[in-house]
């Protein structure tokens, strides 16, 4: 077994046989500490071994390639403690389940989701099953787990989220030979119930953006309504994001309260940092929107905050997403629109291209889906527009 490093300084565990170089690469083995850099393509890799693990790091030069691989080892964590976690043969599930979350997992997934798998794991997984020991573990127990949570009033998204938890946790046990096999394999996923999107219609939408025309909330209900950014996307934004001149919006942050603070965070997929074009009216609201936040910079007599943000509060702060979305509540109900959840302006947004013939691989990208087939489950289906005009084009051929 190893850690490995890789270029955002995240680590895995990995078994040594499951490594593999790039194809004609061959590396010798040296004493313990010394690096071995070779080329690959027009860049150099240095791999470090050093106490059973192996550090590996990326550059342009075989010096830059050492020095970001003496780095790593440098900063690594306590690797006693991982080496205690792969050695102790008679750990249960909670004790190889926390120092999992907290040494290793946590490096690869956003605050929020780390949080919920916290609550998952202490509220739900350690009080069923987390006595039992690791290599005793079975796919009845899992069975049991969900079971427990079901009858308990759970739903099935939060048994669907443990189950996929201790997927991913025990299958790198499995790897690292902590366990023979991941029991979780031979466990179905639960079933949860198809979302049915509320999107508003078209002239709903031009109902708000008109009422709303030059005030702040114009430019957001572009944002949510026609560009479809999720709120924390939304509020994550600053200006040189947008380049006004090129019509263009680069999303790659987002704003999310980490340890009750709110801060940048990145986006948890590389699908979801995007590059979106911008429409025409979008366009003219962020002018108009820019000149709204130069006057409300002024009005802050010294005490504006000057983070950049596009839609920051009265200090120039972050937005609180509660007060966001009480503005939205707050729209819907002026222009006697029924209440629906802020998430349904992006299903509003995908749906509006999906009426108009935007193709589900264009969604997805805007979107930042991290897989068309996501796009295509939620609009394909829920979309009745394209089925409209199919049936006008059916019932020509047959007129004809």
């Amino acid at each position: 077994m190893h850690l490995c490093m890789h270029s955002k300084s995240q680590y895995r565990f990995h078994d040594h046989t499951s490594d593999r170089l790039d194809e004609g690469m061959k590396m010798t083995r040296k004493a313990n500490g010394q690096g071995h850099t070779y080329k690959v393509g027009n860049s150099y890799r240095t791999a470090i071994r050093k106490g059973g693990f192996t550090i590996t790091a990326m550059g342009a030069t075989a010096q830059e390639s050492r020095k970001r691989a003496k780095a790593k080892l440098d900063a690594l964590p306590n690797l006693g403690g991982a080496n205690n976690l792969h050695n102790n043969s008679k750990m249960n599930l909670e004790s190889y389940l926390s120092t999992w979350l907290e040494e290793e997992h946590k490096h690869h997934i956003a605050h929020s989701t780390f949080t919920r798998y916290k609550a998952l794991a202490k509220c739900h997984i350690n009080p069923a099953i987390g006595e039992i020991q690791l290599k005793k573990l079975t796919s009845t127990h899992i069975l049991s787990l969900l079971k427990s949570m079901r009858e308990s009033g759970q739903s099935a998204r939060s048994q669907q989220q443990a189950r996929a938890l201790l997927s991913v946790a025990l299958q790198d046990a499995e790897r690292n030979d902590l366990i023979s096999i991941n029991p979780v394999k031979r466990v179905r996923s639960p079933q949860v119930k198809r979302i049915e999107i509320d999107p508003l219609t078209i002239n709903e939408v031009k109902r708000l953006i008109s009422t709303y025309t030059g005030t702040y909330m114009e430019a957001r209900l572009h944002i949510a309504l026609i560009c479809g950014l999720r709120q924390g996307e939304a509020l994550g934004l600053t200006w040189d994001d947008i380049d006004l001149e090129n019509q263009t919006m680069k999303i790659h942050k987002q704003v999310q309260v980490v340890n009750r603070q709110q801060v940048f965070t990145n986006l948890k997929t590389d699908k979801s940092r995007r590059v979106i074009a911008l429409t025409s009216e979008t366009t003219m609201a962020l002018k108009s929107h820019r000149r709204l936040i130069e006057q409300q910079k002024l009005r802050a007599e010294g005490q504006w905050e000057d983070t950049n943000l596009v839609f920051p509060n009265e200090k120039g702060s972050f937005r609180s997403p509660a007060i966001d979305y009480a503005d939205w509540k707050k729209a819907l109900k002026l222009c006697g629109i029924q209440k629906k959840r802020l998430h349904d302006a992006r299903h509003t947004a995908a749906t509006l291209m999906y009426s108009q013939g935007v193709g589900i691989e264009t969604i997805s990208r805007a979107l930042g889906h991290s897989t068309s087939a996501i796009t295509s489950k939620l609009y394909v289906h829920n979309s009745l527009e394209p089925q409209v005009v199919a049936a006008k084009a059916m019932n020509q051929l047959l007129t004809e």
